[in-house]
Parts: C-alpha cells; sequence; structure tokens
C-alpha cells in the first residue's frame, strides 16, 4: 500500500541530555501549586501574564504529571496559530527531565486548517491531541468513540480560557466529562485553563465561568510583580500619528478580509510602504529617539516596505537591515528562500546591526532579548500577532533583555473605521501601565476608558468640526461612570479553516445611561425567550435586528438624546450574550468624581492664576501620581489643556450658552447613608451597585421573578420596577438595604402621589 508522509501526526521521541529552556522560579512554583491540587480531581485556572511563559509551563507539568505516566492529554484552543504554539512547545520540551519513563509519544493535531488533520482521524494511541474546539464539536463522535471511550483519567488543557464560556466551548467540555462519568471515571477527569487576562469568578459577576471552572484560578502571576522581578521589562507605548490619509474607499469585503484575515488589499498595502513621507517619518522619529530606542526591531507591512525602510536608515548613517519569511520569483510565482536570515538575526543579537527590519519572521520562537524598542509600522487585526510582536521586547533582565521596552504604533487616518487592535489596550487588561508604574488601582478601568473617549477629545481639537454642543455639557457628565467590557469569538466565515478570531468590545456607561443599561442587561434572558438559539452562540440578522428594535422600544425610545448611545453596542450586547449567555463584566469608575475640570478651572479663576503661577499649577496636577489626568487623557496634555480651557471659559462666561455662577461654597460631609440612590450613584458608583444589587436580591425569587412590595405585582423584568424607600427620607428615612424595598412603577408612581398629597 503506498503512504504518505503528514505533519499532523506522529511521535515525538525524547530527546537526551539537558532541557535548554529552564523555568524561571514563577514557573516552578505554579508547577507547586499544580501538582498540589492534581492529588484530586480539579478543574482551575493557570493565570499568567503574556510573555510569563503559560504555556511553558503548562507544557512542563502535563508532560511529567501525565505524558509521562502513560496518561492522555487533550489541548482544545480557537485557532490554530495557537495549536501550532503548543506543539511546538511540547517538542522542544520532550527531554529525560520530563520525561524519564517513556522513550516517546504519539501526538495528532486537529483543527479546519488544510496542513491540520481531522477528527475522523483520531486513534486510541495517541497520547496528547491538541486541536480546535470548533473541528471536534463538529466531529464529537470520533473523539468520543475512538479516544475518550477507553480512558480511564484525562486532562483537559483550555488554552485561552477566558473564552470558555462560549457555548461550543461548554458543549465540549461537558461532552468529555459526561463520558467519564458514564463509565464511573467522574474521579478521572481533570481541566486546566490558562489565561493571561485577570477576571473575576464570583458567582456574582461571573457566574458562568465559576461554573465552567468551579476550582478557580489555581495559580496566578500579576504582570507588575513580574516586571518587578525583572523577568519582563517595563512596557511604554507610544503613538504617533503620522498624519497620512489612506483615502481609498475600502467595501465591506475589503473589511471583512482586513478583520478576519489580518490582509491590507494589495494597492492599500503598496500606498503605505511607498510613501516616502510616511517612511521618512518612522526614519526621523527613531533618529531623533536614538539613543533611548536602540536597538530597534520593526514590523514592516512587506517586502517593498522593508527594502524602502532599510534604504532610508542606511542613508542616514544607520547600519540596518532586513528579513523576510519568502518572497516570490515575479516571473514565475515560485517561492524563494531569502538566504542569510539566521546571519542577520545573529548580526542583530551580537549588536553588529541597530536596526533589524522584518516581514512575517519574527513574530514567534526567535529569541532576541536585547530589543529595546519595537516600532509597528504595519496595523493589525489580529491579538494574536499584536502579542507576539510586542513580546519580542518584553524580555526583562533577569531574563537577559531590558528594563524598559518601548513599544512605539505608527497611526494612519483610514477613512473607515477598521478594528485594529491597540497594543496599549490589549495589556491594559492584564495589568497597569504608566511610564514611572505607580498607577492607582483604578487606572485600569481609567485607561479603559480614555481610549475609548480619544475619539471625543480629537474632534474637539478639530476646529473644522462643530462640537459646541458637547464641549456645553458640564465635564463630568462626560466622563463615564464606568464600562461594560467583553469579548465574543466572531468566526471568520470565509476563512480556509473557519475559524473564530476574538473581538474586544467596550460600552461607555453614563449618568443618563446607566439605568437604562442596567435594566436591558439584567432582562437580557427575557428578551431572549422569543429566539430560539439552543446550542447556537451567532444570531441571524433577523433575530439581530428583531432584538435590536425591541430593546431600543423597551430600554432606548429617546436614544437620540442619550449621550454616547450606539445602536452597534446594543447589537454587541445582544451579540455577546448569545454567545456566553451571561451579562457582560460592568467595571465601574469609582473614582470619577476627583476627574472634575471643572473643579481645576474654578480654582484657577477664583485664585486669578495666570502666567507662570497658571502653567506652574497645572504641571504640578498633571504630574501627580495619585492623579487620574494622565491616565483619562491618554498621557496627551494638549488635550488635558484645551479641556482646561473650556471649562475657564465657561466660567468667565465667554462659551455659548453658559450661564455664569461665582460663589465659593464649602460643602458639609455627610454619612452617606442620608443621600439619595441618584446621589450615591454619583459620588460612589461600586457602593451604588452594591445596594441596588442587595435590594432586588431580596425580592427576587429562585425562578427570577421579582415581586413588589406592595401589590405583589411579579415580573422577571427589571425595568418593571422601581427601588423606594420604605420609610421616606422626607421623614427621616436612610438610604440602607434594609430600608429600600422594590415596587412596580405603577405602584411607585400611587404611594409617589399620595406621599406627596399627605404633605
Amino acid at each position: 500500500m503506498k503512504t504518505a508522509q503528514v505533519t499532523y501526526a506522529g511521535r515525538i521521541n525524547v530527546e537526551r541530555g539537558d532541557n535548554p529552556r529552564e523555568l524561571y522560579a514563577h514557573q516552578n512554583e505554579a508547577i507547586q501549586f499544580l501538582d498540589d491540587i492534581n492529588k484530586n480531581p480539579f478543574e482551575g485556572l493557570l493565570v499568567l501574564p503574556t510573555g510569563g511563559g503559560k504555556t511553558l509551563t503548562a507544557v512542563h507539568w502535563l508532560l511529567r504529571n501525565f505524558i509521562n505516566n502513560q496518561k492522555k492529554v487533550l489541548w482544545i484552543a480557537h485557532r490554530h496559530e495557537l495549536l501550532d504554539q503548543a506543539l511546538e512547545t511540547v517538542k522542544l520540551s520532550a527531554y529525560p527531565s520530563v520525561l524519564n519513563n517513556v522513550s516517546g509519544f504519539r501526538f495528532r493535531i486537529i483543527s479546519g486548517h488544510p496542513k491540520h488533520g481531522r477528527p475522523v482521524h483520531i486513534e486510541p494511541s495517541d497520547d496528547i491531541i491538541i486541536a480546535s474546539k470548533d473541528s471536534l464539536n463538529s466531529g464529537l463522535e470520533h473523539l468520543l468513540n475512538n479516544w475518550v471511550r477507553h480512558l480511564p483519567e484525562v486532562l483537559l488543557v483550555v488554552d485561552e480560557a477566558h473564552h470558555a464560556t462560549a457555548k461550543t466551548y461548554r458543549k465540549l467540555i461537558n461532552a468529555v466529562k459526561d463520558e467519564m462519568k458514564s463509565r464511573g471515571h467522574e474521579n478521572g477527569f481533570r481541566m486546566l485553563g490558562l489565561t493571561a487576562t485577570p477576571f473575576r469568578t464570583d458567582e456574582g459577576e461571573q457566574g458562568l465561568l465559576k461554573l465552567v471552572f468551579p476550582g478557580d484560578i489555581i495559580f496566578k502571576e500579576d504582570l507588575r510583580n513580574l516586571i518587578n522581578k525583572g523577568i519582563l521589562a517595563e512596557p511604554i507605548f507610544e503613538n504617533l500619528e503620522t498624519k497620512i490619509p489612506i483615502k481609498k474607499k475600502l467595501t465591506a469585503r475589503d473589511i471583512k478580509t482586513i478583520e478576519d484575515f489580518d490582509k491590507l488589499p494589495k494597492d492599500v498595502a503598496e500606498q503605505i510602504a511607498k510613501s516616502y513621507e510616511r517612511n521618512r517619518i518612522i526614519v526621523s522619529h527613531y533618529l531623533n529617539n536614538r539613543k533611548k530606542y536602540k536597538p530597534l526591531l520593526i514590523f514592516a507591512i512587506d517586502v517593498i516596505h522593508a527594502i524602502a525602510l532599510n534604504k532610508l536608515f542606511r542613508d542616514e548613517g544607520i547600519n540596518s537591515d532586513y528579513v523576510v519569511a519568502a518572497v516570490k520569483d515575479a516571473n514565475t510565482g515560485a517561492s524563494i528562500d531569502v538566504k542569510n536570515n539566521k546571519e542577520k538575526i545573529q548580526k542583530f543579537r551580537n549588536g553588529e546591526l541597530e536596526v533589524l527590519i522584518n516581514v512575517e519572521i519574527l513574530t514567534e520562537g526567535t529569541d532576541l532579548p536585547n530589543v529595546q524598542t519595537v516600532f509597528l509600522t504595519r496595523p493589525t487585526a489580529s491579538t494574536i500577532l499584536m502579542t507576539q510582536m510586542i513580546g519580542r521586547a518584553l524580555r526583562g533582565q533577569k531574563a537577559g533583555g531590558t528594563e524598559k521596552a518601548y513599544v512605539i504604533s505608527f497611526i494612519d487616518e483610514w477613512e473607515d473605521k477598521i478594528n485594529w487592535v491597540n497594543p496599549e489596550k490589549l495589556h491594559v487588561g492584564e495589568g497597569d501601565f504608566r511610564p514611572d508604574g505607580t498607577l492607582p488601582s483604578n487606572n485600569r478601568t481609567a485607561r479603559l476608558i480614555s481610549i475609548e473617549m480619544i475619539e471625543e477629545f480629537t474632534r474637539i481639537m478639530d476646529e473644522s468640526i462643530d462640537t459646541t454642543g458637547l464641549e456645553a455639557l458640564e465635564f463630568l457628565k462626560r466622563v463615564p461612570i464606568g464600562i461594560y467590557r467583553f469579548s465574543i469569538l466572531e468566526t471568520a466565515q470565509e476563512s480556509e479553516a473557519f475559524e473564530p478570531i476574538p473581538r474586544n468590545y467596550e460600552v461607555l456607561l453614563y449618568d443618563d445611561t446607566e439605568e437604562t443599561y442596567d435594566n436591558f442587561v439584567n432582562d437580557l434572558k427575557i428578551l431572549f425567550q422569543g429566539i430560539d438559539l439552543k446550542d447556537r452562540e451567532i444570531l441571524t440578522k433577523a433575530e439581530l435586528e428583531y432584538l435590536l428594535q425591541t430593546a431600543k422600544q423597551i430600554y432606548f425610545p429617546n436614544c437620540q438624546t442619550l449621550l454616547g448611545y450606539r445602536d452597534e453596542d446594543v447589537e454587541n450586547i445582544l451579540r455577546f450574550y448569545a454567545h456566553t449567555g451571561e451579562k457582560p463584566e460592568f467595571l465601574a469608575f469609582s473614582e470619577r468624581r476627583k476627574c472634575d475640570l471643572s473643579i481645576v478651572a474654578r480654582h484657577i479663576y477664583d485664585n486669578s492664576l495666570g502666567g507662570r503661577a497658571k502653567s506652574d499649577y497645572i504641571d504640578s496636577l498633571w504630574n501627580d501620581r495619585k492623579s487620574f489626568w494622565q491616565v483619562l487623557f491618554s498621557y496627551n496634555k494638549l488635550y488635558f489643556r484645551k479641556q482646561l480651557d473650556i471649562e475657564t471659559l465657561k466660567i468667565e462666561g465667554l462659551y455659548p450658552n453658559i450661564e455664569v455662577s461665582i460663589p465659593t461654597v464649602i460643602h458639609d460631609n455627610v454619612p452617606i447613608e442620608k443621600l439619595t440612590l441618584y446621589e450615591i450613584k454619583e459620588r460612589d458608583i461600586d457602593e451604588y451597585m452594591k445596594i441596588k444589587k442587595a435590594v432586588f436580591a431580596k425580592h427576587t425569587d429562585a425562578k427570577g421573578f421579582i415581586t413588589c412590595a406592595i401589590t405583589r405585582f411579579r415580573s422577571q423584568m427589571r425595568r418593571d420596577f422601581q427601588i423606594d424607600h420604605i420609610k421616606p427620607m422626607s421623614e427621616g428615612g436612610l438610604t440602607t438595604v434594609n430600608n429600600l424595598q422594590v415596587l412596580s412603577r405603577k405602584a411607585h408612581t400611587k404611594k409617589t402621589a399620595s406621599e406627596n398629597t399627605k404633605r
């Protein structure tokens, strides 16, 4: 019989000698925690930040504890790149230090990618299966019948575990657990989730995730700790706006191709690559910061771009070169490997090259500990690629790298709005960043809000756009009270592998929209009763439109007047609920009142500060490490000064339709329970949400029905009710959980009218 060699399955032989990849102290500590919990069945999480080596840690542990003891492992993820990365780590870790009982083991990698196998290929002899969750779901019977059915014990590893609340993940996990249980081997099931994203698994906030991983976090190392220990470098993010317009009007198909495949249309890529002005900006920025930035690694768009940049650097006397994965012969179309890539990379390591420009070759695997700065001269819609690019600069001093690492993004002016990955936003989710590393604890929410508000600040700075109406609002009204943040695995329908791509979404909540959104989010289960989703995660266009229009009619009837309202925000929340069956996480900005710029303007006005005194006062605020100004204004002092000038003009009566009030008032401090709920929300959003949640919980039964305290009217929709004081505040009643009740809107109106009549 004729045979052919395949790369998606085979045997990995244990290599003689010592493993060249040693673990750091935090990885060995994680393994100790895993060893302890593995004495009994467990379903928990290993949380290590990007660059912290969570894949290597998990692989070392599972090889020693499972493969070495002839036990089986199933590793699942949602993208073929993650599967390739896991398999590569397994191959490079097969040494006697972790595998002293076996001479080798069998592997299989499965996904929709052409180079990977299919579930039908699964054999009982496979020791470790590394597979995409969608492929396994589509061939679930092959996994269960050909493999799980023969196992007394199995370890299931879930990579990027924060996505495991998706229905397809839960379906696969439950299928494996149920199969083990049906054969009396429920104690043989163990599950380890891997993630770099910190999240809470409190029952009240992330109940569904708690159900998926009931053991919660087994071990966690914070990003800040790894930076302080010198294992990771302190990342300093800088954005440089090129002002280069990308004027080509992209079609919907173009945008989808960019966001699904991270591939620019050829003519657009060519426009960017050949732009002398843009390339000159890149080179000049390096020359102006040469001492701080070198050695520099550049991620270029394509070969043409790499060649053009390299020439400009060399013209300036900079010792530079470029490496590319492959180029095609213009005549034959055949791929020709570029020679001397290894030599050039080694020269860069040795310090013989100051700048190395690369195209699609140095995103993963290559060790470049001496990189001080990364230039992102190509935009990307891929979180995986962005993580890999940033990771090239994050090696800390104890790991042979640098104390600080600069990540510079070159931002063009795109006519169409593309869902580009923001490198800082990617890392804000993992840790707290500022050049001096001393941000207050609430900065994660503030930074996320800031990134979303930059578009507003930019519009105000643009004198060609009339933003008077927006500027006329009280500044604090324009600062959100919090943010919904969530991620959706969106399938790239046109890709050859039909693989899902994670997209992060943020929805800002303001004073005027908090209650509306809170009712909407808490009523999602009721809204979806009219949709027969079952195991589906994706709404049809008709279903999404129906739900959007229903939500607008019930919760957002006056959406045109709501600050920051967008249909797409409501749609994204609906899509997230369809995907996971859970409410999005709400991050409250509890330090919001410290961001009232009108108070700063009032101080300047009342104290007649001008000239040097004004400048010194503003500088002291801007540089105050305990303040949020730099975070809120994205470290852009010009935005801060512009907004401050607007608030000062309001006080001086020089702003359209703004009434002037000059008196200075010193306010009293009172116990918080003497404030109304609205006043508490204004001052402490966390306390407000806590009270509100507790009051509704008092009046909600096990089936989710809320009952009016007076009429006994019952409904599962929160929008049908209002919180009311049992003893009115006018009679000395306090805003405490014991003195608050839930009334139907009709009963509340009637009670209020009766109380007003008595008064």
